[in-house]
């Protein structure tokens, strides 16, 4: 007698949404940039240097620095901080 095989599939139904991308800023003069630090090694300084290259280029706008541990999602009151501004720069660095 013949045990039947169960065959299990490994992959899971995709559950992602769909997001437009959002719209580009046609300047910075006066935009509120948030600027999220994931709190790896050199991620704070790599923000604070283009930071520091876009106003010797005479841009002038508002900063939010915020951050968050990069093995977790961001906690609510960052995302709440980071829905103010008109742009987000994420440092991903080592």
């Amino acid at each position: 007698m013949r045990t039947p095989v169960e065959v299990l599939v490994p992959v899971a139904m995709s559950r992602t949404q769909v997001h437009p991308l959002a719209t580009r800023l046609t300047h910075l003069q006066g935009a509120r940039i948030g600027w999220l630090d994931n709190m790896k090694a050199n991620a704070g300084d790599l923000l604070r240097q283009v930071a520091a290259i876009l106003r010797e280029a005479g841009h002038s706008f508002d900063t939010v620095l915020l951050a968050k541990n990069a093995t977790a999602a961001a906690p609510a009151e960052v995302m709440a901080h980071l829905k103010t501004c008109d742009a987000v720069i994420l440092a991903i660095a080592d």
